[in-house]
């Protein structure tokens, strides 16, 4: 089957589905120029993953498409402010995703949703989610994912209602750590580590006033993505009143996991190549995700106050204190409602709920000499929190 990455054909894919044909800007061609070559070169995609890459391009540029022409009806409602936003951020495996589904339990809080961000047409014309036949098709989707990727479920559990990161919402201008973990993509994951990100997180915030219009429950967002440590000059420049929730964990306890995932997901959509080079590759991806985050933080103590430490031992041993701390530091009432929410949620949702996540590190060539070695700054940083 022929799949035709041509930037012209991704547009015309993306104007089809969308029926709107204004992107508002070229501003996410510097991203697919890169996201290309690696699709080319790099990637070595089967049919499957041929077939999964050009859907995720097209759906994010049709969900930019349809973002765009909403702006230009509703301009009132497109800029509205988004307020003090709370945003987790750290390694991946470090329990950010149930932190997130349990925070965004809380009546007073709101998050995007997976059937939201995955089409961005629904999200104004569905008016109750639980009973709109369309999003049988969203969860038909990811059952199938699951059911094509073994273990995927016990490595990150996804239903169209719980939580998505935000790499669903900078994706709209094609800037997402989706594509660099589903193939081998080197040249892109350059680009995600040196690019300018103040252009891609203004598109953040749009793709957030758009859902934010749809109303509902809860006025603040939570939101959360392991990548925004690598942005947080231009992250705190479109949010300065944010609350960054930064989540910890022994990187011997982490790292491998998050290898494991990323050759999981290759292995499934691509000629997995070289296991061992390529977990040394997401190793020292995941060092700079956490040591730019420590760099930030020496050389911008002023901005410590906008966060708040999260300790995934602490959280597991004590959540209603965790939590409790939490909103505090958000200035935000842990009521009764809120807390009988997120504890709530949090009993329902056990570790291994999905299944057992297991790995062995040494098949990538991970010894705890060099995980030790490669994390020395953020565990000499951090140590109490690990």
């Amino acid at each position: 089957m022929h799949t035709d990455f041509s930037v012209e054909a991704l547009r015309h894919a993306a104007a089809r589905k969308a029926r709107h044909d204004d992107f508002g800007s070229d501003s996410y061609l510097a991203a697919l120029e890169p996201l290309l070559h690696s699709i080319e070169h790099e990637m070595q995609l089967n049919e499957r993953g041929h077939a999964e890459l050009h859907k995720r391009i097209v759906n994010a540029l049709a969900n930019r498409l349809t973002l765009v022409a909403w702006e230009k009806a509703n301009p009132a409602l497109a800029v509205t402010p988004v307020e003090a936003p709370i945003i987790i951020l750290g390694l991946p495996r470090t329990g950010s995703s149930i932190l997130h589904e349990t925070l965004a339990a809380s009546p007073d809080l709101r998050t995007p949703l997976i059937w939201q961000v995955q089409d961005f047409g629904l999200v104004h014309s569905v008016e109750d989610a639980a009973s709109d036949q369309r999003l049988l098709a969203v969860e038909d989707e990811i059952a199938r994912k699951n059911a094509a990727i073994p273990d995927y479920a016990a490595m990150h559990f996804e239903n169209p209602f719980i939580p998505m990161e935000c790499v669903a919402l900078t994706i709209v201008d094609l800037v997402s750590t989706q594509f660099s973990t589903i193939a081998w993509a080197p040249t892109y994951r350059k680009f995600l580590l040196e690019a300018d990100m103040a252009e891609t997180y203004r598109w953040h915030r749009r793709a957030l006033r758009f859902l934010q219009a749809r109303g509902g429950a809860g006025s603040r967002w939570v939101l959360k993505a392991p990548m925004h440590s690598l942005y947080l000059d231009a992250l705190l420049a479109t949010y300065p009143d944010a609350l960054l929730l930064q989540t910890h964990r022994d990187p011997q306890k982490v790292v491998g996991s998050f290898c494991n995932l990323c050759a999981t997901l290759r292995r499934a959509w691509s000629a997995q190549g070289d296991d061992a080079s390529h977990a040394k590759a997401d190793l020292d991806y995941a060092a700079q995700l956490v040591g730019r985050a420590v760099d930030f933080r020496q050389t911008h103590p002023e901005k410590n106050a906008r966060f708040h430490d999260v300790a995934f031992k602490q959280f597991m041993a004590q959540p209603e204190a965790t939590l409790a701390a939490i909103f505090d530091h958000g200035e935000m009432p842990f009521t009764p409602e809120a807390r009988a929410a997120t504890l709530g949620y949090l009993e329902g949702r056990p570790q291994n709920k999905h299944g057992t996540h297991t790995y062995d590190p040494a098949q990538y060539g991970l010894s705890p000499a060099k995980i030790a070695a490669r994390f020395s700054r953020y565990i000499t940083a951090c140590d109490d929190l690990l």
